[in-house]
């Protein structure tokens, strides 16, 4: 029993009936350090970390025929939240930080590429299939240092909220990078958590 009522789709329809009784969206990562590597070309320590890949339109399900991938989060007014740690412990050695995020997306994700008509099979009529379209850049790298570093009455943490694109009808695939610079040296001992709900 359990799930099926939330999967029905009588005489396969496009997309099938509201799903019901779904679980409230919630996704999470313990807290982590920033996973500073060695100093680059320019003698700048670099780091980035990913969201998993969000599927924000779930009820969409498989209406396209393919495979259904990414975290679910039903909730379409749901927020990034990431929490960031240890400001005041490493303020000594956050003067040249750099925080830039930029977001990854696909309108449907799971759909076939397509190339060339497939010579190996005489008029066959097909394009070959040529694999899944992946969630791709869609925003450039956007600077938010500024949200870390709050003056004279710094807070010891701080919390980025990110909202996906559409608007409050979210695009259906949606990722989120950060993208941590420290400049002229290996960064400061920072940590941080996410969530999305």
């Amino acid at each position: 029993m359990g799930r099926e009522v939330n999967y029905r789709n009588p005489y396969g329809s496009n997309p099938s009936p509201a799903a019901k009784d779904i679980p409230v969206s919630f996704w999470h990562t313990q807290r982590m350090s920033v996973g500073w590597q060695a100093l680059n070309v320019a003698g700048n320590a670099q780091a980035s970390w990913s969201t998993p890949t969000f599927d924000l339109r779930p009820s969409l399900r498989s209406s396209q025929n393919d495979a259904k991938s990414g975290v679910p989060i039903w909730d379409s007014g749901a927020r990034l939240y990431v929490q960031v740690f240890n400001l005041l412990g490493a303020a000594a050695n956050t003067q040249f930080l750099r925080l830039e995020y930029r977001e990854f997306a696909n309108t449907t994700y799971g759909s076939v590429s397509s190339a060339a008509p497939n010579r190996a099979v005489a008029a066959s009529g097909f394009p070959n299939q040529v694999g899944n379209n992946p969630v791709v850049r869609v925003t450039p790298s956007i600077d938010v240092t500024s949200e870390l570093m709050l003056g004279t009455d710094q807070p010891d943490s701080i919390v980025l909220v990110f909202e996906s694109l559409g608007e409050g009808y979210p695009i259906r695939y949606w990722q989120v990078q950060l993208l941590w610079t420290n400049i002229g040296a290996l960064g400061p001992d920072i940590s941080f958590q996410a969530a999305m709900y």
